[in-house]
C-alpha cells in the first residue's frame, strides 16, 4: 500500500497530466467553471449609473428576508432572497408591501419593523448571516447584491448557465458562449478561467515539433549528457585515486584522513550547496580571495582576480561540476575502498610474478575485476547526477539565463530543472502538462542509457565474475 501511494500513484498520476491542458487558466474542471462564472463575485455587470440601494434585513420563522430601498426614486422592495448557486427564477415574486404593517418612527424610510419583527441591528449582521454576500433579491430592474452590511447594488452575473442545452449565454453582449480551447469564448475573447480536459499525445508533439521548445530541449540535454559523464568520470578517478592511495600500508594517519574525506558526504547537501554558493561569489567569495592569496603569494596572478563564477557561461558550468564533483568523491572512495579490499590478493601478485609491471597489473587485472562491482554503481551514478535538480537549483539557478528562448532556460540547466521552470516558472504561469510530457522524456533516455549500461556491466560478470 505504501509503495502504491509513494511510487506507484505519482508515476501514474504525472502520465495522466502529460495527457492532458494542466495549466495557469486551465486547473479546474468544467462544472467547477461553469460555478466560478456563474455564481462568482468577478463577473458581476452593474448597469451604469445605478443607485447604491439601502439594506435591512429580517428575521422571520421561515428564514431571512431582504429589504432595499432605492434612494433616488423612494422605490421599496422586500423579499426572501435566493442564493448564488439557486436558478435564477423566471418571475420576480416579492412580498406586498402595502399589506403589510410598516412602523418607520424616524421617518427616514427605512423601516424598523415590518409585521412586527424588528430589523437585524447592523452589527448583527455578519454574525446571523456570515455569508451575506452569496443572498440575491430578485427586483424588477435587475439583482439586488450585499455591498456593505446595510447597503446593496444592482447587479447582476454575466454569465448564465443553461443544464438543458449546455450553453454559456453572455448578458453582457447578449450573445451565446462558444468553447474554445477548453474555455468559454465570448465575442471573440477568451473568458478565464478553462479547464483541464485530456488533449492525448499534444503536450508530447509539442516538445518534439514545436521549434520553441525543442531547440532549447536539445540544447539543454546535451549539456545534461556532458554535465553527468564529466561529473561521474571526475568523481570515480579522485575516489579510485585516494582509495588506492589508502591501499598503502605504509600511510599513517590514515583515520583522520578518512574522517576528513567523509565530511562532504556526510554533510547535509541542502546547507553544503548554500554554503557553495555564497563561497563562489565574485565579489565576497572565499574561493576568489583564496585565489588572490595564492596568486599574489605566488606572483602569478594578479590581485583583482575576480572568476564569475555564477554569472558567465563556461564558469557557472565549472561551478556546477565542481561542487558536485566534490561532493561525490567521498562515496567513490568508500566504494572503491570495499571494491578493491575485495580483489583477491592471489591474482594482482600472479601478474607480478609473471614480470608485468604496475601499470599492467592495475590494467589488466585490477581494473577489470574493480569494474565488475563499480560499474552497477556508476550507472547509478549517472543516473542520479542526470536528474541532479538540487545542485542545480541551489548553486546557479539554471543561469545564466539564455533570453534567445521563448521558455525559460539557462546555461546551466539541465532537464529536470528545465522542466521546473516550465511547470512553475514559464512567465506565462505553470504548464503542468507540458512539464509532465518532459518527464516521460527523461524516463525514456535515463532508461534507455541505463539499460545499454547494464548490458555493458553483465558483459563485465561474464568475462570476469569467475575470477
Amino acid at each position: 500500500v505504501f509503495l502504491t501511494i509513494l511510487m506507484v500513484w505519482p508515476i501514474i498520476f504525472s502520465v495522466y497530466v502529460a495527457f492532458t491542458n494542466w495549466s495557469t487558466g486551465n486547473f479546474l474542471t468544467k462544472d467547477q467553471v461553469v460555478t466560478q462564472l456563474t455564481e462568482g463575485g468577478l463577473s458581476l455587470i452593474e448597469p451604469e449609473g445605478a443607485p447604491t440601494l439601502d439594506m435591512l434585513w429580517f428575521e422571520t420563522p421561515d428564514g431571512f428576508k431582504m429589504f432595499v430601498r432605492n434612494p433616488d426614486t423612494g422605490e421599496t422592495f422586500y423579499g426572501n432572497p435566493r442564493t448564488v448557486s439557486d436558478p435564477i427564477p423566471d418571475e420576480v415574486v416579492l412580498d406586498d408591501l402595502t399589506a403589510a404593517t410598516l412602523v418607520d418612527a424616524d421617518g427616514d424610510g427605512l423601516p424598523e419593523t415590518i409585521d412586527g419583527i424588528e430589523a437585524i441591528n447592523t452589527f448583527a449582521i455578519a454574525q446571523k448571516i456570515p455569508d451575506i454576500d452569496t443572498f440575491i433579491l430578485d427586483v424588477p430592474d435587475g439583482e439586488a447584491r450585499a455591498r456593505t452590511l446595510s447597503t446593496a447594488r444592482l447587479a447582476q452575473t454575466r454569465f448564465v448557465w443553461d443544464e438543458t442545452t449546455e450553453v454559456m449565454f453572455d448578458r453582457l453582449n447578449q450573445e451565446n458562449c462558444i468553447e474554445v480551447d477548453a474555455a468559454f469564448s465570448c465575442a471573440d475573447t477568451r473568458i478565464n478561467p478553462g479547464w483541464r480536459e485530456v488533449i492525448g499525445f499534444g503536450n508530447i508533439t509539442k516538445v518534439a515539433t514545436d521549434p520553441g521548445f525543442r531547440d532549447p530541449f536539445i540544447r539543454v540535454f546535451t549539456w545534461n549528457v556532458i554535465f553527468a559523464v564529466i561529473v561521474v568520470i571526475f568523481q570515480f578517478i579522485l575516489g579510485l585515486g585516494l582509495a588506492m592511495v589508502f591501499q598503502d600500508p605504509k600511510m599513517k594517519f590514515k583515520r583522520i584522513y578518512r574522517s576528513l574525506l567523509i565530511i562532504p558526504y556526510a554533510a547535509p547537501a541542502f546547507i553544503s550547496l548554500v554554503i557553495w554558493r555564497g563561497m563562489l561569489n565574485r565579489s565576497f567569495g572565499q574561493l576568489n580571495r583564496a585565489l588572490e592569496g595564492i596568486g599574489s603569494f605566488f606572483g602569478l596572478l594578479e590581485l583583482d582576480v575576480a572568476i564569475p563564477w555564477l554569472t558567465d557561461p563556461f564558469w557557472a558550468k565549472v561551478a556546477v561540476i565542481l561542487v558536485t564533483v566534490w561532493q561525490g568523491v567521498p562515496y567513490f572512495f568508500l566504494i572503491n575502498s570495499g571494491a578493491l579490499q575485495s580483489i583477491p590478493k592471489e591474482l594482482t601478485e600472479a601478474a607480478r610474478v609473471d614480470g608485468a609491471a604496475a601499470p599492467q597489473v592495475f590494467r589488466k587485472v585490477t581494473f577489470p575485476l574493480l569494474m565488475v562491482s563499480i560499474a552497477p554503481l556508476l550507472i547509478a551514478s549517472f543516473s542520479f547526477n542526470f536528474n541532479n535538480f538540487l545542485n542545480i537549483f541551489l548553486v546557479t539557478g539554471g543561469g545564466p539565463p539564455l533570453t534567445q528562448y521563448a521558455v525559460p532556460v539557462g546555461e546551466t540547466d539541465i532537464l529536470i530543472s528545465f522542466t521546473f521552470d516550465l511547470a512553475v516558472e514559464s512567465g506565462r504561469g505553470a504548464l503542468y502538462g507540458l512539464a509532465s510530457a518532459l518527464t516521460i522524456f527523461i524516463f525514456f533516455i535515463v532508461a534507455t542509457i541505463a539499460a545499454f549500461s547494464s548490458r555493458f556491466t553483465k558483459r563485465l560478470e561474464t568475462i570476469y565474475g569467475n575470477l
